[in-house]
C-alpha cells in the first residue's frame, strides 16, 4: 500500500510534465473507441409441440338444412322474422291463421297421421316430440312406429294447444319435419298471399355455425378430429376441430369459397370435396353468413422436442447451425445443432448440451 502512495505525486509530475503533449494528441487525431459487442439477450431451451402450416380460403356460416315446404292450399297469415330461430313445437308460418308447426325428425312428412295408419318412422318421430313438448305425459314415455289411442290421446292435447280441432287427426302439411332447430333467412312471400302446395316461403339454415374449406391437391391431408385455426376477416384467430371430409352438403350455396391455398378466399369456385370445421367457440364467429375466411391447416407437426427461437441459430463455418450456450458459470460456448422444424419463431434442435431449461444466446 505504502508502494501505491509514493508512486502517486510520481505519476502526478510525468502529467504535468506532458500534459500539454497529452492535451495536443488527443485533440488532434483521437485515439478510436473500442467497437462494442452486438446486443444479445437469452432464452431458455424449451420442450414443445411445432407445427408448419398453411393458409387456405374457406366459407363461415351456418349449416345448411332442408328447406321448409307448405303443403297446405290457402292464405299466408303470418311469417317469422328474419333471423329468428325456430324450435320444435313452434309455428314455421300460419295458413289461414293457422299454425304450420316444427318438429324435429330426419323422415320428411308425407303423409296424414291419424288411427289405422300403418306403422313407420314418421309415427315414432311425431311421438317423440309429443313426449319433449310434454302432450305425452300420463301416456307413454317411450315413442313407437305404431299410432294408437294414446297418441291420438297426445295429439288431441296438441292440437287444443295450438288452436286446431281436437279429434287425434292431423292432416299432411300441419306439421314439418326437419333435422334440427332453423334460422329463417330471406322470405319469398309475404302475409296475404297465397299459400300453394310446394311453396318454400322463406330460406332456412341452422343455428349453427360451420366452415366450409374447398379441397384441392396441394393442400396437406387431413382427417376428421384435427385441430384447425380460423382466420376471421378481422385478422382474430379461433380454433375449431374438423367434423367431416367429403363431399359438400347438398343444400351448401356460397358466393365465396375458394378451391385455392394462399391469402383469402377466392372467387366463389366449386370443390367435388370439402373440409368440414366446427368452431370451437361459435360466439366467437359472429352472426354473419357466407363470411370469407382463412382457416390454417397442419403440414407437419413434431409433439415433445427441444426448440429454441429461431435467431438463437447461427450459422457454422463449415456449415450447418449452431447456437451459444451460457454455461451455469457465466461463459459462453459454442455448440453445433442438428434442426428440425421451423414453425411459430421458433426451431427443433438437438446436440450436445442441449436440455429444457438451458440458456442460449438469442440475437436482437
Amino acid at each position: 500500500m505504502n508502494r501505491r502512495r509514493m508512486a502517486a505525486p510520481t505519476a502526478l509530475v510525468v502529467a504535468a510534465l506532458v500534459g500539454s503533449v497529452v492535451t495536443l494528441a488527443v485533440r488532434g487525431n483521437p485515439a478510436p473507441a473500442a467497437p462494442k459487442p452486438p446486443p444479445f439477450s437469452t432464452a431458455k431451451v424449451v420442450r414443445t409441440d411445432l407445427a408448419t402450416s398453411i393458409l387456405t380460403g374457406g366459407t363461415l356460416g351456418y349449416a345448411p338444412t332442408d328447406p321448409v315446404v307448405n303443403h297446405i292450399g290457402g292464405t299466408y297469415t303470418s311469417l317469422p322474422a328474419i333471423g329468428s330461430t325456430i324450435e320444435s313445437g313452434q309455428p314455421l308460418f300460419r295458413v289461414d291463421n293457422l299454425p304450420i308447426v316444427l318438429m324435429i325428425g330426419s323422415t320428411p312428412a308425407y303423409r296424414a297421421f291419424g288411427l289405422g295408419m300403418t306403422d313407420g318412422p314418421d309415427v315414432e318421430q311425431l311421438e317423440s316430440n309429443l313426449i319433449v313438448l310434454g302432450d305425452a305425459r300420463g301416456l307413454f314415455s317411450e315413442p313407437s312406429e305404431h299410432f294408437n289411442g294414446l297418441t291420438a290421446a297426445a295429439v288431441e292435447r296438441w292440437q287444443t294447444a295450438n288452436g286446431y280441432t281436437a279429434d287425434g287427426h292431423i292432416p299432411l302439411g300441419v306439421i314439418v319435419f326437419l333435422a334440427t332447430p332453423v334460422l329463417v333467412g330471406a322470405q319469398s312471400v309475404a302475409p296475404g298471399q297465397p299459400a300453394a302446395p310446394g311453396d318454400s316461403p322463406y330460406q332456412v339454415t341452422t343455428s349453427s355455425r360451420l366452415v366450409y374449406v374447398p379441397l384441392n391437391p396441394d393442400l396437406p391431408t387431413v382427417s376428421v378430429g384435427e385441430p384447425v385455426s380460423i382466420v376471421l376477416p378481422s385478422n382474430a384467430q379461433t380454433p375449431g376441430t374438423v367434423i367431416a371430409v367429403g363431399p359438400p352438403p347438398p343444400n351448401l350455396v356460397s358466393s365465396s369459397s375458394s378451391s385455392s391455398s394462399g391469402s383469402g378466399s377466392g372467387s366463389g369456385s366449386s370443390s367435388s370435396s370439402v373440409l368440414t370445421v366446427r368452431p370451437q367457440d361459435p360466439g366467437a364467429t359472429g352472426t354473419g353468413d357466407d363470411v370469407g375466411v382463412q382457416v390454417s391447416l397442419t403440414i407437419q407437426r413434431a409433439r415433445g422436442v427441444l426448440a429454441v427461437p429461431i435467431s438463437a441459430l447461427l450459422a457454422l463455418a463449415g456449415g450447418g447451425y449452431g447456437v451459444e450456450i451460457v454455461t451455469p458459470s457465466g461463459s459462453h460456448q459454442l455448440t453445433g445443432v442438428t434442426t428440425g422444424i421451423f414453425a411459430g419463431g421458433r426451431v427443433q434442435v438437438s446436440g450436445r448440451g442441449i436440455a429444457p431449461g438451458v440458456t442460449v444466446v438469442v440475437a436482437q
